[in-house]
């Protein structure tokens, strides 16, 4: 038997992908007939017909078919391959998974002082709020919240994830909020991101339960899909909201939000620096990861967590 002229088999599995030597033409910068030329040729060489040619159409043989599935599995593996490799051969890009709330509150404003620490690391983010599967979506490290952790990756905790109501100064002193049971009379606004929990409401009812407060119904305020959002309608004097310890640090220490009360919701959660076990030791990703740790400290050294100090 003939070898097998690669190109010829790669130009059938894009033909038998479209089953039109025109669009297989059009995708592989060729003209019309240098894809029948080439079809023809494989399957001189192969010794049977892979597709049936009508009028103004195409059909694969049953053998045409057979050969298009096993073959078009091996260009996507042969592809997948090359790029693990073109991203293991380019060892100073480190692609990071995050979620947007945590990215636009906390991690946005301290890029700078990675840049300068590691002015050589190429750093690619990607803010997405659904499970992180690191082969499928090519993600190299992830910050995600504790109760995704699947427990198969390497993890390291980054900050307690802790949360306790928060509002502007104004609002705070237009609707003079002196007591927990206060917030019967004033708007809540609810953090129902997908990816935390069954309730929109959960915290909120955590809390008020801790706090002993009755007659409260979260469901009658604002809810919003993402944390960061519900912290801004906070900022723009919309209501109360509860706050997480990696959105708010800042915005309290500068005086833009307040917390009437001091009674805080800790239910053992954490914000994780997690990646697959063999990228633990790239030095990229202890690059990164050391980074971290040092800013979570310098953010917030008692809710670090204990790992850490």
């Amino acid at each position: 038997m003939h070898k097998i002229p690669y190109g010829f088999l790669y130009t059938f599995v894009v033909a038998a992908k479209h089953l039109s030597f025109t669009k297989a033409a059009e995708e592989l910068h060729l003209t019309q007939g240098a894809i029948s030329q080439q079809i023809r040729g494989l399957e001189e060489r192969l010794g049977f017909a892979l597709f049936v040619r009508y009028h103004r159409r195409l059909e694969l043989t049953e053998a045409g078919a057979r050969l298009a599935l096993h073959s078009g599995q091996h260009f996507t593996q042969l592809e997948e391959l090359v790029a693990e490799l073109r991203e293991g051969a380019m060892d100073n890009i480190v692609t990071l998974s995050v979620m947007p709330s945590f990215a636009t509150r906390w991690l946005m404003p301290r890029l700078g002082s990675f840049q300068q620490a590691y002015p050589d690391l190429q750093l690619r983010i990607q803010a997405s709020d659904r499970e992180v599967d690191f082969k499928r979506d090519r993600i190299d490290v992830a910050i995600i919240h504790s109760h995704l952790h699947n427990r198969h990756d390497y993890a390291v905790p980054l900050l307690k994830d802790k949360v306790f109501p928060v509002c502007s100064p104004a609002y705070l002193q237009a609707h003079r909020l002196t007591s927990p049971q206060d917030l019967a009379r004033v708007r809540l606004l609810n953090d129902d991101s997908e990816w935390r929990f069954h309730s929109p409401y959960a915290e909120w009812d955590a809390w008020l339960a801790q706090a002993g407060v009755v007659g409260v119904k979260p469901s009658r305020g604002m809810s919003f899909n993402r944390g960061d959002l519900a912290v801004q309608a906070a900022l723009a004097g919309q209501g109360v909201a509860l706050g997480r310890t990696p959105l708010v640090m800042d915005d309290l220490r500068q005086g833009h939000l307040v917390r009437p009360f001091d009674i805080t919701l800790d239910q053992g959660n954490a914000y994780l620096f997690v990646c697959p076990k063999p990228y633990q030791e790239r030095e990229p990703v202890q690059q990164l990861l050391n980074w971290l740790v040092d800013e979570c400290r310098n953010y917030s050294p008692a809710d670090a967590c204990p790992q850490l100090l």
